[in-house]
């Protein structure tokens, strides 16, 4: 029986009624053909090869349609639970590793974090982005990507009984007895939710009980973020809200990623309040904030949610258990090395949660927590806002130090790990009074609150065919399908949760088929001796696989993006209705944020043949720089002096960091930036970057070399220069990573240029994070930049800042012979560079701007570029033009390619000038040649965030 025989009004009937006309067997192999015929338009999958066995099914397609773009996804050869993209383009493949982050949000590189593979695929099929071309519609003919790793899926049986609340259909699904065209417990029906989600949120206890020893993954995010949690929240179902956190360990603080409210928003908001009682008594926090920074009780009175306003009011917060004699150090002279070096003292051994509380060196009002967990110290500033406000960065207000305290025992919450133990000022191990997930107390407290509830809450009725219906409250118009409106601005809580990816044992096999040795992503379905497990009363976590969850390897929160699906079930807005007013408003959410799209670049390729090499001028880790000459025209004699960077290492790695280079140079058009006539990717494998060249070499060098002559007003000049430069760079989303001295290269005394992009990236939500090992110029690098590896303009500001330090001291190094991890802590004291002998105090307090600890202080460099040129000082000598502006104006340069070396008839400057021009991740001037790993490590020992 194929699945025309059912029509859409059959799919919207009772479970019961279907099966009464057509045998569940049936109806599972409807389901499994229906998802085979919806997903024909992206069966790219081919499980169990590798990267040879790719470019050989690449290559036979391609030689026969020479399509660039086309492409398959592959397991990821290294990891069980990432994939591989394998492109073709201009007859060579490339690799790409997509990487699972958590539940379906997948990303290449540095690049959008996408929710669910088929959605990534589909944004690169729109723009290239950083790979090597935009990916065709056409791909090698495979089996469609593993369910539970989409975004969207299709309704099946499962999901409508779960949906109707008929406990019989679910159990036999999930029974040893069905076996052949099981449907995924964790896939996605057609609006993006599973099948825990629909069953928490009409509340069917049974049914989510059976869910979860079935393995149903408790974090799962629908296509808005939410969790089980937050469904059952918003409709007010306090027994399966206790389920979820009591049975399926699910935290009461985990947060949606589009508006980054918690289950209680939800509750408050909806006018649950049953489930709003239920958080409370569990130990969630009175005042968790959203993205906007609004708790609970504040989005209760947006939407007039009377009865949970009553409750929030007057809901009595009980006494803190902890105790500050336990573990607050109140010595003015307790820092963190003070910290530090008690802990390590304890003769028994450091454990994990391990804590004091000390009051903050930046802030005496303000305290800091000093936690240990895995060999290494962490510290988190608290907030004192006022005598009622308590807080850690982006998490919940806490009435006094003591509840905050409380909280963290209980959930770590965006630490490391929950507090266990605390040392006293005397020296004495505290045991916490409060053990994390401790829910005896909470579910007793809740034993007759439950009871209550069942009675008055929005319960669903059987009818006697099975089919479902439920009351609805008239304050409570739920909108299921709203958009993903924003990305998450604050640390979300780190919990093992559940899977990784089955893998089929050849192509031949089933195309959904899920199973196998391995373990499945979505729990996928279990063998037949398993299935018998997963329906018993053992502990559900022994049934199931790990959760994927590396949320801290990007910075510890999500950002997602999500292309435009054109759903016709988003952008809607809620209706609540309160008496006799009834408003629509939107959920209290951001817009989505508007990140600069990559274009397809199309870089220009240059023939081998219109390239000629002269003289070397400089070596590098990663490659040679010649100088010679670029023949546009074969037929023209006349050559245009370059330089020619060649590529050493033609690893993949190493070609694609060339390749994101010269893409991020070719985006370039400012007369303050050094122009890419484009590159040469010969037959040989060789890789070559012809960029401007530029007769002064580096202005580091020009400095030292000439700090005699060079005047205060033509350092301004080019101090301007570089400040229009990196604001062009800023308007175009770019940041460049290694601002200084050495990397500004010089046309002419009057005008300079930013030079050398090998460590710039394109930021999405203004923000990169290194998480590479690539070599880090510590003393040019901000705070923030340093110690997590983030980016933004405003680490380039900084790096702008040390770069003026350079050029007034010309050519001093910054900080001497301090080593990079003690230049950090000499900056976290407040210290910064000195005032060079021969520089303005204007210009140092410019500086001093640029090194605002806190980056939000930071100018931009738009800002930087108006304060320098009404700066009254900061014109040319004849303080008539603004320094911006190139003064002189050079002869064209005569060449021929004949030449033996470059020949400029108004200038004649020597080969040692010019070899200094291009030094590829050199060492010189405390360019520290340590990767950021390796300086992280030595960071972590002393590491501080307060």
């Amino acid at each position: 029986m194929n699945s025309s025989s059912f029509n859409s009004n059959e799919q919207e009937q009772s479970v019961t009624n279907l099966v009464k006309i057509h045998s569940l067997s049936q109806l599972l192999k409807r389901d499994r053909e229906q998802l085979l015929t919806q997903s024909r338009s992206i069966a790219y999958y081919h499980p169990n090869i590798d990267r040879d066995k790719a470019e050989l099914l690449l290559r036979a397609k391609y030689t026969r349609y020479k399509r660039d773009g086309l492409f398959l996804l592959r397991d990821c050869t290294t990891s069980p639970h990432d994939f591989s993209l394998s492109i073709v383009c201009g007859d060579k493949c490339y690799h790409y590793k997509i990487q699972l982050i958590y539940d379906i949000y997948f990303s290449i590189d540095s690049g959008p974090q996408i929710a669910g593979i088929e959605s990534l695929i589909n944004y690169y099929q729109q723009r290239a982005d950083g790979l090597a071309c935009i990916l065709s519609s056409d791909f090698v003919q495979g089996q469609p990507p593993p369910t539970a790793a989409r975004r969207l899926g299709s309704t099946n049986t499962l999901h409508r009984a779960c949906k109707q609340g008929n406990f019989e259909i679910v159990k036999k699904i999930l029974s040893p007895e069905i076996l052949i065209n099981r449907p995924d417990v964790n896939g996605k029906d057609a609006f993006g939710s599973t099948a825990l989600h629909e069953a928490s949120y009409f509340g069917h206890d049974d049914i989510v009980r059976l869910l979860i020893k079935a393995g149903a993954h408790v974090l799962a995010r629908d296509t808005d973020g939410a969790t089980a949690l937050h469904k059952a929240a918003a409709s007010n179902r306090p027994s399966t809200l206790l389920i979820l956190i009591t049975e399926g360990f699910a935290d009461y603080e985990e947060r949606n990623y589009t508006n980054h409210w918690v289950p209680l928003h939800e509750a408050a908001f909806h006018n649950s309040t049953a489930c709003v009682q239920v958080l409370l008594d569990c130990g969630a926090p009175l005042r968790p904030r959203t993205d906007q920074g609004k708790t609970p009780l504040e989005l209760a009175e947006e939407v007039k949610s009377d009865e949970s306003i009553s409750l929030l009011r007057e809901y009595k917060i009980s006494p803190a258990e902890s105790n500050r004699i336990d573990w607050l150090h109140n010595e003015t002279t307790f820092d963190r090395l003070a910290a530090k070096q008690l802990i390590e003292s304890i003769k028994t051994g450091q454990r994990n949660g391990m804590f004091v509380v000390r009051h903050s060196s930046k802030n005496l009002q303000n305290y800091a927590l000093t936690i240990y967990n895995d060999n290494e110290f962490f510290n988190y500033e608290i907030i004192h806002l006022n005598d009622t406000t308590y807080y850690i960065d982006d998490g919940p207000y806490f009435d006094t130090l003591e509840h905050l305290i409380d909280h963290y025992c209980r959930i770590p919450d965006g630490l490391p790990t929950t507090l266990t133990c605390s040392i006293n000022s005397i020296g004495q191990i505290i045991n916490s009074r409060i053990q994390p997930f401790s829910l005896s107390s909470a579910i007793n407290k809740t034993k007759n609150n439950l009871i209550k509830s069942k009675q008055n809450s929005n319960r669903q009725t059987n009818n006697e065919d099975g089919k479902t219906t439920r009351k609805k409250s008239p304050s409570i118009n739920l909108n299921r399908r709203s958009t993903f409106s924003s990305t998450l601005s604050g640390s979300v809580t780190s919990l093992n949760s559940l899977s990784s990816r089955s893998r089929a044992s050849s192509t031949h096999e089933d195309p959904l088929s899920t199973s196998s040795s391995s373990a499945s992503l979505s729990s996928n379905s279990p063998s037949q001796h398993q299935a018998a497990s997963l329906l018993n009363d053992r502990n559900p976590i022994t049934n199931t696989t790990p959760f994927v969850d590396r949320r801290k390897n990007v910075g510890g929160k999500i950002k997602p993006f999500i292309p435009d699906f054109n759903n016709d079930n988003e952008r809607r807005s809620t209706k609540i209705s309160n008496g006799k007013n009834s408003t629509s408003i939107k959920r209290s959410t951001i817009p989505v944020l508007q990140v600069q799209k990559r274009k397809s670049l199309h870089l220009t390729i240059i023939s081998p043949s219109q390239i000629q090499q002269t003289a070397k001028l400089g070596e590098g880790e990663f490659g040679e720089v010649y100088e010679g000459f670029y023949r546009e025209d074969l037929n023209n004699p006349t050559g245009i002096p370059v330089a020619i960077k060649i590529l050493k290492d033609y690893s993949y790695s190493a070609k694609k960091d060339f390749l994101r280079e010269a893409e991020h140079m070719a985006t370039l058009n400012h007369h303050c930036i050094c122009t890419l006539y484009g590159i040469v990717d010969s037959s040989d494998d060789s890789m070559m970057m012809v960029i401007e060249l530029l007769l002064l070499g580096s202005m580091l060098d020009y400095l030292w070399k000439h700090k005699n002559s060079i005047g205060e007003n033509r350092l301004k000049l080019w101090a301007s220069q570089i400040a229009d430069g990196m604001a062009y760079m800023e308007r175009k989303g770019i940041v460049h990573r290694d601002l200084a001295a050495r990397n500004i290269l010089m046309q002419s005394t009057d005008q300079v240029k930013i030079s050398d992009f090998g460590l710039s990236r394109r930021i999405d939500a203004d923000v990169y994070m290194q998480k590479s090992d690539s070599k880090i110029p510590v003393k040019w690098y901000a705070p923030e930049a340093i110690s997590i590896g983030k980016f933004t303009t405003k680490s380039d500001v900084w790096s702008f800042g040390v770069t003026l330090w350079e050029m007034f001291s010309y050519a001093a190094t910054p900080y001497g012979d301090m080593s990079g991890t003690d230049v950090y802590y000499f900056l976290q004291h407040g210290k910064r560079l000195e005032r060079p002998s021969r520089c303005p105090s204007s210009t140092y307090q410019l500086m001093q701007k640029c090194w605002e600890w806190d980056e939000k202080k930071r100018p931009t460099f738009s800002e930087l570029l108006q304060l320098l040129k009404n700066d009254s000082d900061y014109r040319d000598t004849n303080k008539t033009i603004p320094i911006t502006t190139t003064l002189l104006r050079k002869k064209p340069l005569k060449l021929t390619l004949s030449s033996s070396t470059l020949v400029d008839e108004n200038n004649d400057h020597n080969d040692e000038q010019k070899n200094e021009q291009y030094k590829i991740n050199g060492n010189g001037n405390g360019h520290v040649s340590r990767t950021i790993t390796q300086f992280q490590q030595a960071l972590n020992k002393e590491r501080t965030n307060s």
